[in-house]
């Protein structure tokens, strides 16, 4: 069995990408998920950058461990790639303002005016942080793949900030969602 026939990656951490369904059908079928809504921080300068991303998920909890895609030709993807660190905001049901100003195409997505400060205070250590974000992951790369027109970028989880208990944020459907608690009987 080849490495392309058991899913594992091609030398040069690229991983084969075999046909299947056309690009429209497949983005038709993604868009029954419903997730929570995030945003990536960089610093791209001395200014706090972010971009709204719809592929976040844990790995694994021992070690803390993240998974996140970017479109390979974004100043984000050029700056994990680079640089290594990034933030993850996790964002709350009143941040649809944010999610939107981070996923303007070919847009300047400068937060100067959103963030509250570094995670630990170090621009080269720490990413920006959203204010108002219920969830915020300082995290460093320690795998990167090429697959298709992305980047993956698997992460270390270095530091959590849990400022507020906010409901989430989520989109499915192509609309921003709530969610409904249920209780449990």
């Amino acid at each position: 069995m080849t490495a392309a026939e058991a899913g594992t990656a091609s030398p040069g951490n690229h991983l084969p990408v075999q046909s299947g369904p056309t690009a429209p059908v497949f983005r038709s079928a993604m868009r029954q998920f419903v997730g929570s809504v995030s945003v990536v921080t960089t610093w791209h300068g001395d200014r706090p950058w972010g971009m709204t991303i719809s592929s976040f998920t844990s790995v694994c909890i021992d070690p803390p461990t993240i998974l996140v895609c970017l479109h390979g030709s974004t100043v984000t993807a050029s700056h994990v790639r680079g640089c290594g660190r990034f933030g993850v905001n996790l964002l709350g049901r009143d941040q649809h303002h944010l999610s939107e100003l981070c996923a303007k195409p070919q847009a300047d997505k400068y937060i100067d005016d959103y963030v509250v400060s570094s995670c630990n205070g170090s621009k080269e250590l720490s990413p920006p942080r959203l204010a108002g974000s219920p969830v915020v992951l300082a995290c460093r790369t320690i795998e990167q793949l090429s697959v298709g027109s992305h980047l993956v970028a698997i992460a270390a989880v270095e530091a959590v900030d849990l400022p507020d208990a906010a409901a989430p944020l989520l989109y499915g459907q192509g609309r921003y969602m709530h969610g409904v608690d249920l209780v449990r009987a």
